[in-house]
């Protein structure tokens, strides 16, 4: 009888290593799916962070969070071919801060509306549209941190001598009287690297 307590015993014995061996793999298997489990709420955080990092380029002057920039060059008159297309040219309620600079500069217009010429960590350069009446005022706009640096009217249209403009790709700005595709400059600008507004 004693021998086949010990036997049974020994047997008990010779499984513990096994019955250990099992418990630490199961525990393993339990900690990878863990891990598995939070890594997408840790993806989540991260991109959480990118879109905060994103959110530095958010434009201080307009509602939208995200614009879209106009292609350029930008020129009134192929703005004026294209039926001025909401699709070519998005365009963006304007805040009140800005529509108060704006009619504190005698800009006071019945309608506003604001065109992304640039968008990034460093600058935002806007167009603004502003009508009152018949006519409709071309106000090109500088800001970097949430400041305005510059501004300058670049066009003027509703009467018999229009101002149009075109704004080319180095962000350098002409002034055309009349509408037409040949004429010829009259005026010259340059946004320079700190964001002025300049006459060439």
């Amino acid at each position: 009888m004693k021998d086949n307590f010990l036997a049974i015993r020994s047997k008990k014995t010779m499984h513990t290593p096994i019955y250990s061996c099992r418990l630490s793999i199961y525990i393993l298997l339990i900690i990878c799916v863990s891990c598995n489990k939070t890594s997408p709420i840790k993806n989540c955080e991260v991109n959480t962070i990118e879109k905060e990092n994103k959110k530095t380029a958010k434009s201080s002057f307009i509602s939208e969070d995200n614009p879209s920039t106009v292609d350029l060059p930008l020129s009134f008159h192929q703005y004026f071919k294209d039926q001025y297309s909401e699709m070519k040219y998005p365009s963006y309620e304007l805040n009140e801060n800005l529509i108060d600079f704006l009619k504190s500069k005698n800009y006071d217009g019945e309608t506003y509306k604001g065109f992304v010429i640039r968008s990034d960590n460093d600058f935002e350069f806007l167009l603004v549209s502003m009508a009152r009446g018949d006519s409709e005022y071309f106000i090109l706009i500088t800001s970097a941190n949430h400041k305005i640096i510059d501004y300058k009217e670049i066009g003027a249209i509703g009467d018999e001598n229009p101002v149009t403009f075109k704004i080319s790709q180095d962000f350098s700005i002409e002034k055309y009287h009349g509408n037409n595709e040949n004429s010829t400059a009259f005026e010259k600008y340059q946004i320079d690297n700190n964001g002025n507004i300049r006459k060439k």
